[in-house]
């Protein structure tokens, strides 16, 4: 895997949204008076998983970034860019005709599961977009995108194949140079106006459509920095005094828009006896909240502990992993694991982390290569749960557990959580019937 400083830029933009969390010290101090004598105790409880699965399709926006490419036969990626005039004062000529137009593309990084795969050959694409993007397209309906939003025959000439060098071009079709050529200064003075005449284009490569094309931990996905990134035109014309002469100009890209499109492709079964995570659109273990209550409850009452009367000092998820010696073998597994809660935004599903994650001293789902596991605390989150009848429960009290990215802003002192939606990553847990399996650890107390 290879990144630059392009991650950091990018998760200000992340289209999810963040978290800006907040510490209350004196949480919980209303419900425990001083006459009560507190006796802090420890149990841990099988924690009960449903099956991994898949979350649904998703659209990111990330500053001037896309990210194309395939992991397999599971996961999916095309990236959707606008296309604006770097100049609006270009004079096309009498007479142009297009000499050559193409794409240079900047990679700021590129991902692969296995080190042969980083540089292997992939067929890419561009195409025509079909409608003009804008803010609707992802925070509205359209977002689910029901009809076609490219057109079928790629404007790209055949035979580009990139094998994730840091800089490469793709030619186009001269038919884009020249529809290009007629848009009158006019048009190309008002951005607005030219991107409702040239929507922009759709980078993607072959789709996988067999796990023999794209066996288990082949392929390769690829994240092109755009604001390194133009398409360039030159043609010839005719000047004033009759000579035929040649010009060149260049168009930014995704300087208004650039939007990912990650699809999942995979059958939804996890693997046999594990829990597996991956990123993007992959699979994820998901917690029922009806479950999980359940489990606290019908261990509170094996203890004549009246839910009411428990007060959760900390709830601590723990997810073991095993290691087998291969030392590839945790390369890409996820920096961190939270839970995420999920909701339905214009009909689109969005994933944020528990808002508790912005608190100092809980543990925040992070890698632990020592004792191979994952902890990520809901204390705040559980003790919300079980004050809750159960007839009130909805999925969107369900946690997903998710890799997650933080941000920190040093102007505002403020560091922003994100489900993360730039990165795949694919982790094998312990499953709940493993001698090691994931369990919820309570610290608590009763009052009498």
């Amino acid at each position: 895997m290879r990144h630059s400083g392009i991650a950091t830029a990018l998760l200000l933009t992340v289209f999810f949204l963040a978290s800006c969390i907040t510490t209350d010290p004196t949480l919980g101090s209303a419900l425990v008076s001083d006459s009560q004598d507190i006796t802090i105790q420890t149990v841990t409880l099988d924690l009960p998983l449903s099956e991994s699965r898949a979350a649904a399709d998703l659209q990111s926006r990330i500053s001037n970034g896309i990210t194309v490419g395939n992991i397999g036969s599971e996961l999916y990626s095309e990236g959707l860019m606008s296309v604006t005039p770097a100049s609006d004062s270009v004079d096309w000529g009498k007479n142009p005709v297009v000499r050559r137009i193409y794409i240079s593309f900047t990679c700021d990084s590129i991902q692969a599961l296995r080190d042969d795969q980083l540089h292997i050959p992939q067929n890419f694409y561009v195409h025509r977009l079909n409608f003009e993007l804008d803010s609707s397209h992802v925070n509205g309906e359209q977002a689910q995108f029901q009809k076609p939003y490219y057109s079928s025959e790629p404007v790209s000439l055949g035979g580009s194949i990139y094998t994730g060098d840091d800089v490469w071009s793709i030619d186009l079709k001269p038919e884009v140079g020249e529809e290009l050529l007629r848009i009158p200064m006019e048009t190309r003075d008002s951005v607005e106006l030219f991107m409702k005449q040239f929507y922009g284009f759709c980078l993607r490569t072959d789709e996988p459509d067999d796990p023999r094309i794209a066996p288990e931990g082949s392929g390769r996905l690829n994240l092109f920095d755009l604001s390194s990134s133009f398409l360039y035109l030159s043609w010839d014309y005719t000047d004033e005094d009759g000579n035929r002469k040649n010009a060149s100009t260049y168009f930014q890209l995704g300087d208004y828009f650039a939007l990912n499109i990650y699809r999942n492709l995979g059958d939804g079964s996890p693997a046999a006896g594990a829990l597996e995570v991956q990123g993007l659109s992959g699979r994820k273990p998901r917690i029922e909240a009806s479950r999980l209550r359940k489990v606290v409850a019908d261990w509170a009452a094996s203890k004549d502990i009246p839910l009411e009367n428990l007060v959760i000092a900390k709830a601590t998820l723990e997810f073991p992993f095993e290691f087998s010696g291969d030392r590839h073998q945790l390369d890409h597994y996820a920096k961190y694991l939270y839970p995420c809660k999920r909701t339905l935004v214009s009909g689109r599903p969005h994933y944020a982390p528990l808002s508790e994650l912005g608190e100092s001293t809980i543990e925040n789902g992070s890698f632990d290569r020592s004792l191979l596991s994952y902890k990520s605390s809901i204390s705040f989150y559980l003790q919300k749960l079980i004050k809750k009848d159960t007839g009130q429960l909805t999925d969107e009290d369900d946690l997903w557990l998710m890799p997650t990215l933080s941000y920190y802003n040093a102007n505002t002192s403020t560091t922003y959580y994100y489900a993360d939606n730039v990165y795949y990553s694919r982790t094998l847990l312990n499953g709940t019937d493993a001698a090691r399996h994931p369990v919820l650890k309570l610290t608590y107390t009763v009052l009498k």
